[in-house]
């Protein structure tokens, strides 16, 4: 699927998502109303380039998330953005040699670019942090982390960098989307064990007297 494509799907997805349940889950820093405002205008700046110098523009959606991101970063306590920004360079870094051995000839390439590599991003910000807000944080910041790398990369070597704000923002919301998904499917195990774990200790116990 071409990313600009996938990035649209994944946006979809995250809005039918967010609307029959995964809202409830939401830590209650973020505002319900603020993630319904993203989701309905991410679209609409998806369709638009904004001109930042001449010969260089960059597509709404890119702009749109980075600014999201920044109001996210100031709504939360100074320790914990400071921490998400720490996880961000950690996981980036993480994300951009895994980005880069998927150019090696080698039977692992096709597995690192592009989902595998966003669904590891995902991954660890989900075991490092607690919340989503905190792991949209780190996620950003990561990826950003990855393009600018690529770019420092590409420069030192003479060509010239193409920024695909449809293979990041497709990779964003792989990542976002798998941090959620494995956080909500690690806490159902913990209720789940909780439940029933004491309910089997029971049992054995009655059959022991």
């Amino acid at each position: 699927m071409p990313p600009a494509f996938g990035a649209v799907f994944l946006w979809l997805m995250a809005t039918i998502l967010w609307w029959s349940g995964w809202r409830e889950e939401a830590p209650a820093e973020i505002p319900h109303w603020a993630v319904g405002v993203f989701l309905a205008i991410w679209p609409l700046a998806w369709l638009s380039e904004i001109t930042a110098i001449p010969g260089l523009t960059i597509n709404g959606a890119w702009c749109w998330t980075f600014i999201t991101v920044v109001l996210l970063a100031c709504r939360m306590n100074a320790n914990r953005r400071w921490l998400a920004l720490s996880t961000g360079v950690l996981i980036g870094s993480i994300y951009a040699v895994m980005s880069r051995m998927a150019f090696y000839p080698s039977g692992l390439s096709h597995y690192f670019d592009p989902w595998g590599a966003a669904i590891v991003l995902g991954w660890l910000s989900a075991l490092l942090l607690r919340n989503v807000s905190e792991q949209a944080l780190a996620i950003s910041a990561g990826l950003y982390l990855s393009e600018g790398i690529s770019a420092l990369l590409i420069a030192a070597s003479g060509s010239v960098f193409e920024m695909r704000a449809s293979e990041w923002m497709e990779r964003w919301w792989i990542a976002l989307l798998f941090s959620q998904l494995w956080a909500l499917t690690v806490k159902a195990l913990i209720e789940f064990a909780r439940k029933w774990i004491p309910k089997i200790g029971t049992r054995r116990g009655g059959q022991r007297l």
